[in-house]
C-alpha cells in the first residue's frame, strides 16, 4: 500500500539520515562518517496541497549535498583597517607586559585572540596625533568610529598598558569596560590619547630620567611646558597582546 509523504507523524520507514552538510550537524555528537541522500519525489500519490496541510512546517527549498556549496550565497565581508603610518615615522618599540597577577581563571580573561583595533583617519592622511586628541573636544573622525569593537567579548573589563622605550620603571595600566560591547572606536581612541598624556606627565611629574641607551626617545619639554612629542607620536591602533591584556601601538618620528 502506498503512503503520500510526508505524514504528521512519519514511521520509521520514512525517517532518514541526515544530511552531513546540515547546518546543525556535529552540534551536539560527531558527525557520522558518511551519510546518504534520498531524493523525495515532487509528485505523490495525493496531490501537493494535500500532503502540505498535514505538514506542520513550512516548505523549504532542499538541495542536493553536490549542489549545496555552489548555491551558498556569498560570505558578507568583513570590515578590515590596515594601519596607514606616514613617511618618516616609525612604530615606536614597547616591551610586551605580562600580568602575573590575574589567574588563569579571571573573569575579565578573553578566551581568544582579538583583531587589533585600528585608528586611521577618515577619508585618509595622516594618523591622529596625541596632541590632536587630547585638545579635540568632539569626536574624532575616525574610520569606522561608531563601529562597537568589543561587540563580541560582552561585559568585561580589558586592561591597557602603554610604556615608553627609555622608561622601563614607568607603566601606565588602565581598565576600559567595554560597556557590554557597546564601545566604540571613537570613544576608545579619545581614552588612548589621555593615558598616553598620563604617562607623559608622569614622567615629567618625577623627574625621571631616560635609561642610557635610550636617549633617542627622551620625552623633552618646551618652553611652555608642553612635551616634545605631542605632535611627533601617532596612536595607530590597539593590540589585543593575551588575556585581557592590551597594548596601545604608537608611531614616532624616525
Amino acid at each position: 500500500m502506498a503512503y503520500p509523504y510526508p505524514f504528521a507523524f512519519p514511521d520509521a520507514r520514512q525517517i532518514s539520515q541526515v544530511s552531513s552538510y546540515s547546518t546543525l550537524s556535529g552540534a551536539l555528537e560527531p558527525a557520522p562518517t558518511q551519510s546518504t541522500y534520498y531524493p523525495v519525489r515532487p509528485n505523490a500519490s495525493t496531490s501537493g496541497n494535500s500532503a502540505r496541510s498535514c505538514y506542520p512546517y513550512p516548505e523549504r527549498n532542499v538541495l542536493h549535498p553536490a549542489k549545496y556549496m555552489a548555491n551558498m550565497p556569498p560570505a558578507v565581508p568583513k570590515k578590515m583597517y590596515k594601519t596607514i603610518a606616514p613617511s618618516g615615522f616609525h612604530r615606536l618599540p614597547q616591551p610586551v607586559v605580562t600580568d602575573t597577577s590575574a589567574s588563569p581563571k579571571s573573569w575579565c580573561r578573553i578566551g581568544s585572540q582579538h583583531a587589533a583595533i585600528k585608528f586611521n583617519r577618515k577619508g585618509g592622511g595622516m594618523a591622529f596625533r596625541v596632541n590632536e586628541l587630547v585638545e579635540l573636544e568632539d569626536k574624532p573622525e575616525v574610520e569606522g568610529g561608531h563601529d562597537q569593537v568589543f561587540s563580541g567579548i560582552g561585559d568585561r573589563f580589558i586592561k591597557v598598558f602603554i610604556t615608553w622605550p627609555g622608561y622601563s620603571q614607568l607603566i601606565v595600566e588602565r581598565r576600559i569596560c567595554t560597556d557590554n560591547g557597546t564601545l566604540k572606536r571613537e570613544k576608545l581612541l579619545k581614552l588612548l590619547a589621555k593615558y598616553v598624556e598620563d604617562l607623559v606627565q608622569n614622567i615629567h611629574r618625577k623627574s625621571i630620567h631616560v635609561e642610557k641607551g635610550y636617549e633617542k626617545y627622551k620625552v623633552e619639554w618646551r618652553p611652555r611646558g608642553v612635551p616634545s612629542i605631542w605632535r611627533d607620536c601617532l596612536i595607530t591602533s590597539l593590540v589585543h597582546e593575551s588575556g585581557s591584556n592590551w597594548q596601545v601601538e604608537l608611531h614616532v618620528k624616525a
